[in-house]
């Protein structure tokens, strides 16, 4: 996939990219992780803690064909480059989850 620079070029390298303005409203996390009972719940408690104006209620729910994966997504308002590496390492410190974008 290629990175697309603010003007429409393509971008050469990351550095062309563009970068995320903080604060950034509906900034969207997707969690993808095994469908365990209690997942949502956890989830959402992490994300509160990074996100206390976040709505607790996933915006979008998938299931894998087979049900062993569930993914999340959610909205939140982003503050910073510091606030997302926090949150993403939280999430990722759950053992169900497998992947955080």
């Amino acid at each position: 996939m290629a990175l697309i620079t603010k003007n429409g070029d393509q971008a050469e390298k990351a550095v062309d990219a563009p970068k995320i303005e903080f604060p950034c409203e509906n900034y969207v996390i997707k969690v993808v992780s095994l469908d365990v009972d209690g997942i949502h719940t956890e989830i959402t408690e992490r994300l509160l803690i990074h996100a206390p104006e976040m709505n607790a209620t996933a915006e979008n729910t998938n299931r894998s064909s087979k049900g062993r994966f569930i993914s999340f997504s959610f909205r939140i308002v982003a503050q910073s480059e510091d606030q997302l590496s926090a949150l993403h390492s939280d999430l990722m410190s759950i053992e169900a989850v497998k992947m955080v974008m």
